[in-house]
């Protein structure tokens, strides 16, 4: 009986227990009395303690939280009245946590006692970062500001190359009586490193090349930044898949720190299949080979292959690096392209060779001189000819944007010129220029503005002699929207033979309405003439645009409104610059 009895009076404890613990619940908390980041500090862990059981223990780790919060920020000596007060339904017996804090005196730092030992004594570049720190004399001591000022001294270090440095003390000194701080960081740097050898530990036939592009020599000291550069102009070459340079800090010695070199290359061939849709040129299917790495010198070439409803079009291109594989290169290519296109009647079939040399002007502009044979037959209206033209030519081309596949901000320009000479393996004297411009700004994050601006001349006696292919036509997705594909340019018998002049500009406002949606308005206008008589044709319209990873998908419904109004639906993919 006596151990029935013991053990009810235990059951009947453990019931009481539970009740009492579910019934003194935790739902809120109000802090008073202090304000700011102090406020932030102790609300976050106050946050942690919602539905927690209001126990003595809760109440004593709360109150080391809280004291701890607030000496993090300065304030060691806060006075703090800690209760929980019931409220609401008397059987719900929920309570709130008050917290009544008065902060006390702040702590503010006295004295910043900063030293180095070793090499790196009198390295201005370590004085320099002693000023940067967010540790200042007279403002309150912050730990996370003391925490922070170690990492970045310790960041630098190795940026400089003091691989053996430690720390002698960092220290944080506290007089409550004072009420204030002392630091002490004193650093042992030791030796401060030079570059050794590149070692490059992948199988690679471009281990002379990777060599090449390296900036600095061995015996010079270190600096991180350096390092970083190599790795980003080895990665933004057309021969690797990945790229890793670092130093080597197991195996430093003498003062010297290897510099190791890991890369994978392209596969030796790679091919790329993909599709698209443009109201302009039908369904798309396009084939790519490319052969990243020929011979030992890295060059390489890339075969591509385009075929839509109206046009089909094959390219070898092969390049022989300079100074860069990217931009300064010569370029040998040669190419077939074909046009049929019924709406217009015009039919195309065109070889082009071409020899190309590429670099880059110290303005970032790509300069490309070039000279290509072009031979072509054409039947056009009423024209039915076959042509050779030698043109050598020049072009200036740059583009800057940011936003990836899908850009908020950027520029483009290009400028070209070629010449033809009669008595130089041409069918006429001419001289073609041509200048394109686009501009993209976004303003207030969801106001996107789109200008951009077409501009060409051909300068000879007869158009009629030129290549179909060279002339000027306009109206389509990325001329003039609500008109067909080259449908504007001067006619004969009722059908488009192109012009000597084309002039064409758009200017298009984007309302971003959701994260991957915009609404588009858009008016777009201009000629392809041979005198100006005609009329100038234009376009006006509203657009939809799905922002997908590989780039906007732009829809518009646009209309004529110098053609009987007539409309059209546009369908592109990719971004407008």
């Amino acid at each position: 009986m006596k151990l029935l009895r013991s053990l009810s009076y235990l059951c009947l404890f453990l019931f009481s227990s539970f009740l009492q613990a579910k019934q003194n619940i935790i739902s809120e908390f109000e802090v008073s009395g202090i304000k700011g980041q102090l406020l932030e500090n102790v609300s976050f862990y106050l946050e942690k303690v919602k539905n927690e059981s209001a126990t003595k223990q809760l109440k004593r780790h709360s109150l080391d939280k809280i004291k701890a919060g607030l000496k993090a920020l300065g304030y060691y000596e806060p006075k703090i009245k800690l209760f929980f007060e019931q409220y609401g339904d008397v059987q719900d017996k929920l309570v709130i946590m008050k917290v009544e804090i008065d902060q006390g005196t702040e702590i503010r730092i006295a004295q910043l006692n900063y030293h180095f030992q070793g090499e790196g004594k009198n390295d201005n570049a370590l004085t320099q970062t002693l000023k940067k720190l967010p540790l200042v004399q007279g403002n309150i001591i912050n730990h996370a500001h003391y925490e922070k000022s170690k990492s970045i001294i310790e960041s630098q270090l190795l940026e400089l190359g003091y691989f053996d440095a430690q720390w002698q003390v960092n220290e944080l000194g506290i007089s409550l009586k004072e009420h204030s701080a002392t630091v002490t960081f004193d650093i042992n740097t030791g030796a401060r490193y030079t570059y050794g050898p590149i070692v490059i530990s992948s199988d690679t036939p471009a281990v002379k090349y990777i060599r090449s592009l390296a900036t600095f020599k061995a015996g010079e000291v270190y600096q991180a930044k350096i390092i970083s550069r190599y790795n980003l102009d080895i990665a933004s070459k057309p021969y690797f898949k990945s790229v890793r340079v670092y130093a080597d800090i197991e195996h430093r010695e003498n003062k010297q720190i290897p510099i190791r070199v890991d890369v994978l290359h392209k596969p030796e061939n790679s091919y790329e299949v993909g599709g698209g849709l443009s109201t302009d040129l039908g369904a798309k299917a396009r084939i790519k080979w490319s052969k990243p790495w020929v011979g030992t010198d890295g060059h390489y070439f890339d075969t591509d292959a385009v075929l839509t409803e109206l046009e089909k079009e094959f390219e070898f291109a092969y390049t022989v690096p300079v100074n860069d594989p990217v931009d300064d290169v010569w370029r040998y290519a040669f190419g077939y392209k074909s046009e049929n296109n019924s709406d217009t009647g015009k039919y195309i079939k065109t070889l082009t060779t071409q020899l190309q040399r590429q670099w880059v002007t110290e303005s970032n502009w790509i300069r490309t001189a070039f000279i290509k044979y072009v031979r072509e037959d054409y039947e056009i209206a009423s024209e039915n000819e076959n042509t050779e033209m030698l043109l050598p030519g020049i072009s200036f081309a740059k583009k800057k944007s940011k936003g990836g596949t899908t850009p908020f901000w950027g520029n483009q320009w290009l400028f070209s010129a070629e010449v033809g000479l009669d008595d130089a393996f041409s069918k006429t004297d001419l001289l073609k220029f041509q200048f394109q411009t686009a501009l993209l700004r976004t303003y207030q994050n969801n106001h996107l503005f789109y200008t951009k601006a077409n501009l060409g001349a051909i300068l000879v006696e007869n158009i009629n002699i030129v290549p179909a292919s060279m002339r000027f036509f306009a109206g389509g997705d990325q001329s003039i929207r609500g008109y067909k594909y080259e449908s504007i340019s001067p006619k004969e018998d009722g059908k488009v033979v192109g012009g000597k002049y084309l002039a064409t500009g758009t200017v298009e406002y984007n309302y971003q309405f959701a994260p991957s949606w915009r609404a588009a308005l858009f008016v777009d206008g201009g000629i392809a003439t041979n005198d100006f008589s005609e009329d100038i044709q234009v376009g006006a319209g509203i657009g939809i645009r799905w922002l997908t990873p590989v780039g906007p998908i732009r829809i518009d419904y646009a209309w004529a409104l110098t053609d009987d109004n007539n409309a059209r639906l546009s369908i592109m993919i990719g971004p407008e610059l």
